[in-house]
């Protein structure tokens, strides 16, 4: 077979008896970039189409929960919350088992939104990628990739986004019960709610459009849920 003439660099080297299957280097570029152009269509347009459609899927409802008596909670001191494990469906106990850490504030108010509650309910889930959490005295710290956090939940170190998730609470009849879940921020110095996330997914950023972006990028988790408390 003869050489490729010199200067004839545009054509492609073609296998014997494959006259078909030469790809010449301007189609390759032109493929690859097409290529490109639909991952990058595909990381921007799923979670975007996924947050328009969110609200025509079935959203799942938060089961309230019950904890175990208020004063299996109340002897507390310093910083050493109690863990309090929880089914969330009862129908299935393999997949919705998790862990809350209950911190008791030293107060009596039995609203969980006053600035003297009783309690705060800490998720143990990391929101860095949701490995369990561990109770220290300078707050909570994640035994998979370092994150650290304070006794407030917020992250100090390592590569959580946002700080720990909360439960919403009450007491009935002496029985702490958690209600409803919600991922926090602290925006401006207040404690922000919103409607939860999944971990390493933000719930706000700098900006005018500080919930707009997350919300496009990042559908909320579908639970059903009330009005989303005030910031505090």
């Amino acid at each position: 077979m003869a050489d490729t003439p010199a200067g004839s660099h545009a054509h492609a080297y073609t296998a014997p008896q494959a006259p078909d299957s030469a790809v010449t280097r301007g189609q390759f570029l032109t493929l690859s970039s097409v290529g490109l152009g639909a991952m990058i269509g595909a990381v921007i347009g799923v979670p975007a189409t996924a947050y328009v459609l969110a609200p025509l899927t079935k959203e799942a409802t938060f089961k309230s929960v019950a904890l175990g008596p208020v004063t299996k909670f109340t002897s507390e001191t310093a910083f050493k919350p109690t863990a309090a494990t929880y089914v969330e469906d009862p129908a299935e106990p393999n997949t919705s088992a998790g862990l809350a850490w209950v911190h008791y504030t030293g107060k009596k108010n039995p609203d969980w939104l006053a600035t003297d509650a009783m309690f705060v309910v800490f998720s143990n889930r990391c929101m860095h990628l949701g490995c369990p959490v561990l109770a220290t005295p300078q707050g909570f710290a994640c035994p998979c990739h370092g994150g650290q956090y304070d006794t407030r939940g917020v992250r100090t170190a390592g590569p959580p986004i946002r700080p720990l998730d909360r439960f919403q609470w009450e007491v009935q009849k002496g029985i702490l019960v958690i209600t409803q879940r919600w991922s926090v921020d602290y925006v401006n110095g207040q404690l922000t709610y919103y409607p939860v996330k999944m971990p390493g997914q933000p719930v706000h950023t700098p900006g005018p459009l500080g919930e707009t972006v997350p919300n496009v990028l990042y559908p909320n988790v579908t639970y059903t849920h009330g009005p989303v408390p005030k910031p505090q």
